[in-house]
């Protein structure tokens, strides 16, 4: 997925930055509405292999190794830690399938999503509602619109790429009660996971977090890319121009400099949990 936020600075990528943020607004827009994306659960790129317990549901059909990530993010990456959240944050909760997902790994949880794109946010309301009764609403890239302590875990798949992750840290830090966690990933172009750590590390120190895991899963969501390119194809091939040229790069297809550098091992694909103190 093209990255803006970590693009070298200058001046001229700054207003590119600035130009492709604004096409990117309106781009998910349009995929939200007219193409076959809508049709799907989720937007995330996938993990595989599936974990021994995860659990397939047909409304998932074709889409197990996105449900993954919010697997991943909800059950293995934080199951030593002996969650049971009474509440949860989905931040970038898209079509909702995250939410649909998380509802079935903990039934007594009140859902809350939050999503940039009003198509989304429609969507994912009419889509959820015969499986969870969810709170979706839509947000923005400058914060968390919710109050300090809200939140028994907060998880986001892919989201804090765009949002930033030493605003991430801050803002779900903020929403997220005291003994809480934060479970979350998301993955940089030409990225170096010790600075990317780093940034987490630094961020969650400030705010007086833990940080209590950091793992590179580039090879799963690679293993899942190349994967899923047969499914990915069929739908592109029905996106309408001009917006098929950026979503085939948002797909990391064959051929985008997106997946030549997970080819060439450039990618930083990354799971993290961090922890409130109690």
């Amino acid at each position: 997925m093209p990255d803006f936020l970590r693009a070298h600075d200058s001046f001229g990528k700054r207003v590119f930055g600035f130009a492709f943020h604004l096409f990117d607004l309106v781009a998910y827009e349009v995929l939200y509405r007219l193409s076959p994306a809508r049709r799907m659960w989720f937007f995330n790129g996938g993990y595989m292999p599936l974990d021994e317990d995860y659990t397939s549901y047909p409304e998932f059909a074709g889409e197990d190794h996105s449900a993954m990530m919010y697997h991943q993010a909800g059950r293995t990456m934080v199951k030593d830690h002996g969650p049971a959240p009474t509440s949860i944050l989905d931040v970038g909760c898209g079509q909702g399938g995250g939410l649909v997902y998380l509802s079935r790994l903990y039934p007594q949880a009140k859902l809350t999503g939050t999503e940039r794109s009003q198509s989304a946010v429609r969507l994912a309301k009419r889509r959820t509602k015969p499986f969870t009764d969810a709170t979706i609403t839509q947000g923005h890239s400058g914060g968390l619109a919710f109050a300090d302590d809200s939140f028994d875990m907060v998880v986001a798949v892919g989201s804090p790429t765009y949002f930033g992750l030493t605003l991430f840290v801050e803002e779900a830090g903020r929403v997220v009660k005291p003994g809480g966690l934060i479970s979350f990933s998301g993955g940089y172009r030409q990225g170096d996971h010790a600075k990317v750590e780093g940034e987490i590390r630094e961020a969650a120190a400030k705010e007086g977090l833990e940080v209590l895991t950091y793992r590179n899963i580039t090879p799963h969501t690679f293993a899942s890319l190349k994967a899923d390119l047969p499914r990915r194809e069929a739908t592109l091939a029905r996106v309408p121009w001009p917006f098929s040229i950026y979503a085939r790069r948002w797909a990391d297809m064959p051929g985008s400099p997106e997946y030549d550098e997970y080819e060439k091992g450039l990618r930083a694909d990354f799971a993290c949990v961090i922890r409130k103190p109690a």
